[in-house]
């Protein structure tokens, strides 16, 4: 008998252990939940009440187990569930602008649905959601789903494996509350947006609370032609097996369709138009050029662009404490994401004379036609065991981690369409690329195939009387990725096999050398894979790690009865074995006919390094008024590259700029005077050395007022995003929105 889909037997075990949760759930002896009970093991989870506001004392992004920040010898910082409501976060990205070390290479705001983010000058377009890395750069979050996020900056292989140097991002998902709360939100903006969400918590019994998410995003964007409709379900339930054991699951579906904006408008590099744009990269939108003015919501993509995406995540995790020293956490995760694509590409802006000046002329257009699936399975297991022995406690935590990714791709190309014409109100090039017969060019039959297991041993160590912590660990990570591409024009192309192999170790120490001020230090490492699809010039694949190392220098500090918390940190990040393509001269320097050796040939001797520091802060300055601050310095350059040495020294490709810092404040009036009244305000801040778009100061206020209406406890808020109505760049890819106002109704009850 052939084996069942995977899919299917993982569907079924979710279906039996759903079948006992709801048997037991019927048992006659149940009683109501205590208002304070904590519904999931300590070592795993984190709880919300744990955290004062927007301060946090305890993350899972250190040791895959729930540690103090103050103990953990590495630069972590958490945005919690209520400073994402305060700034108002939809997405990820609003998120991020808040956050030390981070800036945007793309963005996902209303409509552009890229996630891909510089931490500490390095690109990480693979984020984590609770620990797990997703399978697909693309893949959508939704506020509406998400706790808190939590940043481990510097390398982070110890704890999730394949990672770019910079840091990982990890999104928490929400838990079940121990009491029954329903939250029903509606917002709308001036762009055409409309939202809907419904947030319940509720508890069963004394042994099984859930929480269910609903919501509807709908409407136009600022930018010609934008839209983006989304549907989020997700479920989550928590249910105590016994004293010792609990079993925890969440499930989420995400069904998106939008027409996103176009990333970015470009004149050609050879056009004469290029030296008069910002820092001469080509960026045309929001400029008058020779007489012509390009708007900065210009879109030359048109109406019939679509992205259609769905994404499916399903979390199982079992928790069992065998006694006062040892707990074991088991679970079994299943994402997938099935994304149709049909675009325009080519938006290279060309240029024509008339009456002696050069104007902005046609777009060269194509376009392609893309679907994609990505399945992927992962276990993990953590054994923990806490023990005291000689006046020092002692935390061991032995990891193991399976992952099975399948990456299936089919990718299709039309020929050259009618010339795009500048400032034409119709297209012809939009509606000929409806026509499915036009798609004759096949670009990609990819079926990418990757296994990779793990085992990790992380041991954090305490002493005179916990004031002092050393966390040392290291995890060994293999596996191995298998490309097919039928149609490829070469035999590497058509099958290539790559493995990897590599050992990422951690450690540092963070000493309270007063009991409101702690030092730091710690030294790790991280891989990034092998390069796929890779050869160099004598028809090898290419087989090094990208690897990155880094260093940490900080304090931490809870000062004024924890009124005042902060993380600073001087650090370094270097990262090897980037890959370039080589040039004629090197192949003709190894002896070989450049006129044989053809196509293209790679090789790992690019190099790059950042170094800076960084600061996030939280500060109660009274009752009622809480301030955020970050700052981040950083240098981020090119270290070697022989194919290019004029580059070395120089900012690495899309790299950030030299300074950004973010300011956040809520002020909420106390009871005796405008009660319920709150106001907030929110700069962030790019400085102009970004070496592919200027800099920005962008300016967020909003205020909210809490009534009572029909017995009903309501919160009207309304929100002014840059409301100086700038035009900034918020990455490299998207251009940020106009002055945007947005009506928020909330009711709780």
């Amino acid at each position: 008998m052939k084996n069942p889909n995977p899919l299917l037997r993982f569907g079924a075990g979710l279906a039996a252990v759903a079948a006992v949760v709801l048997a037991r759930a019927a048992e006659p002896a149940a009683k109501p939940v205590a208002s304070g009970e904590i519904i999931a093991l300590p070592e795993f989870n984190v709880s919300g009440a744990d955290d004062t506001g927007w301060a946090a004392t305890n993350a899972l992004s250190g040791t895959r187990t729930n540690m103090s920040l103050r103990d953990l010898p590495r630069s972590i910082q958490v945005l919690t569930s209520e400073f994402l409501i305060d700034i108002g976060a939809l997405t990820l990205t609003d998120a991020t602008d808040y956050m030390s070390g981070i800036t945007n290479i793309g963005g996902q705001d209303q409509t552009n649905d890229n996630n891909t983010y510089q931490v500490r000058g390095f690109r990480q377009n693979k984020l984590y959601r609770n620990g797990y890395r997703e399978p697909f750069a693309g893949m959508l979050y939704d506020a509406a789903t998400v706790d808190r996020v939590e940043v481990l900056k510097g390398p982070s292989s110890l704890l999730a494996g394949v990672a770019e140097p910079g840091g990982m991002v990890n999104s928490i998902s929400k838990t079940p509350r121990p009491r029954r709360e329903t939250t029903v939100s509606v917002r709308g903006d001036s762009w055409g947006m409309r939202r809907g969400e419904i947030d319940a918590s509720i508890p069963v019994n004394s042994r099984l609370a859930t929480r269910f998410v609903w919501v509807r995003q709908a409407g136009d964007g600022w930018q010609d032609f934008a839209f983006s409709n989304r549907s989020v379900y997700y479920g989550a339930l928590s249910y105590k097996l016994t004293e010792r054991t609990r079993y925890n699951a969440n499930v989420e579906y995400f069904d998106y369709i939008a027409n996103p904006p176009s990333p970015r408008s470009t004149v050609a590099s050879s056009s004469p138009l290029n030296a008069l744009t910002w820092h001469g990269n080509g960026d045309i939108n929001g400029l008058t050029l020779n007489g012509v003015y390009i708007p900065w919501g210009f879109n030359p993509l048109g109406p019939n662009n679509r992205r259609i995406e769905h994404i499916f995540r399903v979390g199982n995790q079992v928790e069992h404490r065998f006694n006062q020293t040892l707990s074991l956490r088991l679970s079994g995760n299943y994402g997938r994401m099935h994304r149709l694509d049909r675009r325009l590409s080519g938006t290279q802006i060309s240029t024509r004379v008339v009456n002696g000046l050069t104007v902005p002329s046609t777009d060269a257009l194509s376009s392609t036609n893309d679907d994609e699936t990505v399945d992927t399975y992962t276990a993990q297991g953590d054994l923990v065991g806490k023990f005291k022995y000689f006046g020092i406690s002692h935390q061991a935590i032995l990891g193991a981690e399976y992952i099975d990714t399948n990456d299936i791709r089919i990718r299709d190309n039309t020929p050259a369409l009618t010339a795009y014409v500048f400032g034409a109100a119709v297209q012809p090039a939009w509606d000929e690329m409806l026509d499915p017969r036009r798609y004759t060019q096949p670009n990609s039959r990819l079926h990418a195939h990757a296994r990779r297991r793990a085992a990790s041993f992380t041991n954090v160590f305490g002493f005179f009387e916990n004031r002092a912590h050393l966390m040392a660990g290291v995890r060994h990570d293999e596996g191995s990725i298998i490309n097919a591409n039928p149609i490829a024009t070469d035999a590497l192309g058509r099958f290539q096999k790559v493995t990897e192999d590599a050992n990422s170790p951690t450690v540092g120490g963070v000493v309270r050398v007063h009991d409101q001020l702690s030092v730091y230090s710690s030294w790790s490492r991280s891989f990034a894979g092998v390069p796929v699809s890779a050869i160099d010039m004598f028809g090898k694949p290419l087989d090094k790690q990208v690897e990155g190392k880094g260093y940490d220098l900080g304090i931490k500090t809870s000062l004024w009865r924890n009124r005042i918390s902060l993380n600073a940190a001087a650090f370094q990040v270097d990262q090897i074995n980037g890959t370039r393509q080589v040039s004629t001269s090197e192949i003709t320097a190894a002896g070989l006919d450049p006129l044989v050796v053809t196509g293209a040939r790679s090789t790992q001797d690019v190099s790059a390094r950042s170094r800076g520091w960084e600061t996030d802060a939280v500060i109660k300055v009274a009752p009622g008024y809480q301030v955020s601050f970050t700052y981040t310095n950083l240098h981020a350059f090119v270290t070697a590259n022989k194919a290019n040495p004029a580059s070395v020294g120089g900012p690495v490709s899309q790299g950030p700029g030299r300074e950004s810092w973010s300011f956040f404040h809520k002020y909420e009036f106390p009871k005796s005077f405008l009660g319920g009244l709150s106001l907030n305000h929110g700069v962030v801040f790019r400085d102009s050395r970004r070496p592919t778009v200027p800099g920005f100061t962008r300016h967020d206020v909003s205020a909210s007022y809490r009534v009572s209406f029909l017995g009903q406890k309501l919160t009207l808020g309304l929100r002014v995003q840059n409301l100086r109505d700038i035009q900034y760049w918020e990455g490299f890819q998207a251009r940020g929105a106009p002055r945007t106002t947005s009506v928020t109704v909330t009711s709780r009850f």
